[in-house]
């Protein structure tokens, strides 16, 4: 009887001891799990990215003649706003190139007009456009320390500074100072899933400026909208 009696106690803590060390490995490995999900991180980044661009104008003549083109690349700095680091800001600096191509002629200098597309008389201006430009954004992003393929949906604005405009006609190359802003700024937004993600633009400020000839000759108002692609590497 006392061998029976000592046999349940033994077998009544090892029941014990068992249920304390998987209670015990399970709170360790939720602690370790809630560590690795609010460990800090950063999603710096460097991006390129191709659009064509929709030039919408207040001119009824005025007409795209060809493709209109746009390209970009640089880097982003990541500043996560909470501990999972789904929340976050950007700041950036890049390079923008622009090529436009419209029935826009250049009839002297300082002197601009539109042509009809099938009038051979003069050839159109393509206008090419550098720019550095600091994008700032808000970013959202299903992410993780360890997750690398993941959605995001990043917006914002980039300011811009066309370091360098110039159009060509004829041969003839242009350099176009007055006529168009030196400065300018765009709201974007980018959305996709890893490296593969849709971008949308669209210019804030005139594209030419009010110092140049171009308005009093022709008072144009032209509009980039820039589709396209953006993609993002760690």
């Amino acid at each position: 009887m006392l061998y029976n009696i000592n046999h349940n106690r033994i077998k009544a803590n090892i029941t014990h001891i068992l249920i304390i060390v998987f209670c015990s490995s399970n709170l360790l490995g939720q602690k370790i799990t809630e560590e690795k999900e609010t460990t800090f991180y950063r999603e710096d980044q460097f991006y390129f990215g191709t659009s064509f661009m929709l030039l919408n104008s207040n001119q009824e003549a005025f007409k795209p003649k060809g493709l209109s083109r746009h390209f970009q690349l640089g880097f982003v700095r990541d500043i996560p706003l909470n501990i999972s680091g789904r929340f976050a800001t950007g700041v950036g600096l890049g390079i923008d190139f622009e090529r436009y191509t419209t029935n826009l002629i250049q009839l002297e200098e300082g002197i601009y007009s539109l042509s009809d597309l099938n009038d051979e008389s003069y050839e159109p201006l393509f206008i090419s456009v550098q720019s550095i430009e600091f994008p700032l954004s808000l970013r959202w992003r299903s992410s993780s320390p360890s997750n690398y393929a993941f959605w995001r949906l990043y917006g914002g604005l980039a300011f811009q500074w066309h370091y360098r405009s110039r159009a060509k006609q004829n041969n003839n190359f242009i350099t176009l100072s007055d006529e168009l802003q030196a400065f300018g700024s765009k709201a974007y937004i980018s959305f996709g899933y890893n490296t593969w993600n849709f971008y949308f633009s669209y210019r804030l400020q005139p594209f030419f400026s009010s110092k140049g000839g171009t308005p009093d000759a022709l008072p144009i108002k032209l509009t980039p909208i820039k589709i396209g692609l953006i993609f993002y590497v760690l």
